[in-house]
């Protein structure tokens, strides 16, 4: 595989130049958008597992699992914003040729990565006390906190992983997160064979039980992804084994985007822990069946995940070669392929709603509560998709503050309070829950695409009168 990146020159003059352009961005998106999907997919996968096999074993350990991961979650994604600046930062230098200053940013990226995990990890220790004060009753918080307790053992991992595959999509090479991902999907079911139901001599964990198969799923990652870049064939030219210079001074622009991103990834899944609590109250039942229909969206989310993914190497590619056309079409291919896509899950998940939510639990009632969810989860999944890609298009062209903005406006000042007045105020129950979601991530994608089309227009004037 090539370690410099192509950069086809074409003249934006050229009557040509679009029809070029476009078929570049589609192919290449489609290139890397599909292990990219696959391998962010194999990360949820792993917590669907757990799901499924746990819901299949109780109800009740269903629950325990749901609601400790509903805390771990925000945590993750939290730190998964501070790193994200790798990506960005990798796929801007990779498009200027500098190869030896994409090999600093992992290591700069990775060691941060290990400290947020490690720093989750020390917040895991209070599941139980954290759990309480969010209204929970005593019992789902004592089992809540003791599934928290265990996956924050794996978190130090599962940062460092993430941060890998950012250098690793940066440079356009996603395959070996992928084949690592399909290794601890693996790992991951094997363990929870054993552990969540028991086996033999080894008694049934239950939720503790996947907790342990997700934490030693992630140890396995983690180390298969580092061997991987330390041995890859061309890592003297990309200097993984060098020392970055500079110290930690020299770390302030990866930070600088982090801080940005991490905030902006922090307020949406608050929002959505917000939500997960709200579905606590209503009762276990409920619970049990949000359950189910949140992790449908979660996981065909992927596919959005995925594409944004591509979309912000292909736009910081762009930005990093200064072509501001090529920024504004990469950004705008992103959307159109994200929603014909989602537009085609939404449509698999509409025929199939029974016949998903009977994957997750043998429970009848769990079931039939779970269905008209699905249905809902459809209608959200578009316009969340879309707001995904539009956010991650704007961090490939380092704009990350005023995406913050938005998101914090969108998740947590509307979908908050509209999702508690469409559930308790005016009794649409569960409903309500993913009704909110699907209001907010429409504002979302309205007031991000607008931001995108702006800074575009102004780019391209500035290039025109320079």
């Amino acid at each position: 595989m090539t370690t410099s990146p192509v950069t086809p020159g074409y003249d934006p003059d050229d009557p040509d130049w679009l029809r070029q352009r476009l078929g570049r961005h589609v192919s290449e998106m489609l290139r890397l958008a599909p292990p990219i999907v696959l391998a962010r997919s194999g990360i949820v996968v792993i917590t669907l597992v757990d799901t499924i096999m746990v819901g299949h074993y109780s109800a009740l350990e269903l629950g325990y699992l749901a609601i400790g991961m509903s805390l771990v979650q925000p945590v993750i994604v939290t730190a998964l914003g501070l790193i994200m600046g790798t990506l960005v930062l990798t796929a801007n230098n990779f498009g200027a040729g500098r190869l030896a200053e994409c090999g600093a940013i992992w290591r700069r990226g990775a060691a941060y990565a290990f400290w947020l995990g490690a720093g989750g990890a020390a917040i895991c220790l209070f599941g139980e006390f954290l759990l309480t004060l969010t209204g929970q009753t005593s019992e789902l918080a004592r089992e809540g906190g003791r599934v928290m307790l265990v996956l924050g053992l794996g978190l130090p991992a599962h940062m460092v992983f993430l941060a890998t595959s950012f250098f690793l999509e940066g440079i356009r090479r996603p395959m070996p997160g992928l084949v690592f991902m399909i290794v601890a999907n693996l790992v991951n079911l094997g363990l929870n064979f054993v552990l969540v139901s028991g086996y033999g001599e080894i008694p049934a964990l239950g939720a503790v039980g996947a907790a342990w198969a997700t934490t030693t799923a992630r140890w396995v990652l983690c180390l298969g992804m580092i061997g991987y870049v330390l041995l890859m064939r061309d890592q003297a030219a990309f200097g993984v084994r060098l020392r970055p210079a500079g110290g930690w001074a020299s770390w302030h622009r990866l930070r600088g985007l982090g801080y940005a991103m991490g905030v902006s990834l922090a307020v949406e899944s608050f929002a959505f822990t917000a939500i997960q609590q709200f579905a606590g109250w209503l009762g276990p039942i409920p619970l049990a069946a949000f359950t189910v229909a949140f992790y449908l969206l979660v996981v065909s989310f992927m596919v959005a995940i995925g594409f944004g993914a591509a979309t912000a190497v292909r736009v910081g590619i762009a930005h990093g070669r200064g072509d501001h056309r090529d920024v504004a079409l990469a950004g705008w291919t992103g959307l159109g392929l994200t929603v014909l896509a989602t537009l085609i899950l939404a449509a698999i998940l509409l025929i199939f709603k029974a016949p998903l939510a009977s994957v997750f639990s043998d429970d009848a009632i769990v079931i039939v509560a779970a269905v008209p969810l699905i249905f809902w989860t459809a209608m959200a999944l578009v316009a969340d998709g879309g707001q995904a890609v539009m956010a991650n298009a704007l961090r490939g062209r380092q704009d990350v503050w005023a995406s913050c903005g938005i998101q914090a406006i969108a998740f947590m000042g509307v979908m908050v309070p509209v999702t508690y007045v469409l559930v308790f105020t005016m009794g649409h129950g569960a409903a309500g829950l993913f009704q909110g979601v699907q209001i907010a991530a429409t504002v979302a994608l309205v007031l991000l695409g607008w931001r995108f089309h702006r800074l575009c227009r102004r780019d391209a004037v500035a290039s025109d009168q320079g």
